[in-house]
């Protein structure tokens, strides 16, 4: 057994932890159910359909199956050859889960339908256009969206020191805000663009046609739980110019009539 998963770990990089089988876990540092549990995601999925944004290792989709979801979607921009993602599904024998190339810019309900749930763990603070992020997410969502992401509240930076925001003014907590990221300032990792507030995260929420349910601070990290609101979003109803001459909707996001 030891071979068998040595063999299976090897030469991945594996970003998440989680156990694939009793006392067998994936050597990552992410654990996975912690951050299910930081955005309560239900123990019971049966019969949902299921996109995992950002999929990676394919931890969080395996796990969503394995809580009964009749169907998930893996999402990501890498090769499922090249994150483990392959390995995993036949060593787990998975029939429920499907890997998709592709991005949370790319999310089109005549492409890719429309789902109960919606995971999307780790990717918000890697997106250049975030709130666009949001707004692609609505366009496929029918149900519930479980989030996490880098958070602003326990350490913006400072001089390239992490800090409490409420140090610099507790109000601060209170207006949603975004620390933008011009090259590697954080983590030294250029893929990392913006860290958001709580309150940022529940505003782009509501802007975007969702209702927040749960939103808390997990150390540096913010995780969230939310429902769709039915109907068009409300950025959508307040007459900016990205509605009513459609700069956005027709050229970026396609047809308006997905929300109905």
């Amino acid at each position: 057994m030891l071979d068998d998963t040595r063999k299976l770990f090897e030469g991945i990089y594996w970003h998440q932890r989680w156990e694939i089988e009793p006392g067998v876990f994936t050597p990552g540092g992410n654990d996975v159910l912690e951050l299910m549990n930081w955005a309560h995601v239900p123990p019971d999925l049966a019969g949902k359909r299921v996109l995992d944004i950002g999929a990676w290792n394919g931890c969080f989709s395996f796990e969503c199956e394995r809580r009964g979801a009749a169907e998930v979607i893996a999402l990501g921009p890498e090769q499922p050859e090249h994150t483990g993602f392959l390995r995993l599904r036949d060593h787990l024998g998975s029939r429920r889960v499907e890997y998709q190339v592709g991005t949370i810019y790319d999310l089109q309900p005549d492409r890719i339908g429309y789902f109960d749930v919606i995971v999307c763990f780790g990717v918000i603070y890697h997106l250049r256009h975030p709130l666009l992020g949001f707004d692609m997410m609505r366009r496929v969502a029918k149900g519930n969206l479980f989030l996490e992401s880098k958070a602003l509240d326990k350490d913006v930076r400072c001089d390239g020191v992490g800090m409490e925001l409420a140090r610099l003014n507790p109000i601060l907590t209170e207006i949603p805000l975004m620390e933008f990221f011009q090259r590697d300032e954080l983590n030294a990792d250029a893929s990392n663009w913006f860290s958001p507030n709580l309150a940022a995260v529940k505003a782009f929420l509501s802007s975007s046609g969702f209702e927040p349910i749960h939103v808390a601070l997990h150390r540096d990290r913010v995780a969230a739980h939310a429902a769709v609101i039915p109907g068009e979003p409300e950025w959508l109803s307040l007459r900016t110019s990205e509605a009513v001459y459609d700069t956005v909707i027709k050229p970026v996001l396609g047809r308006r009539e997905v929300y109905s």
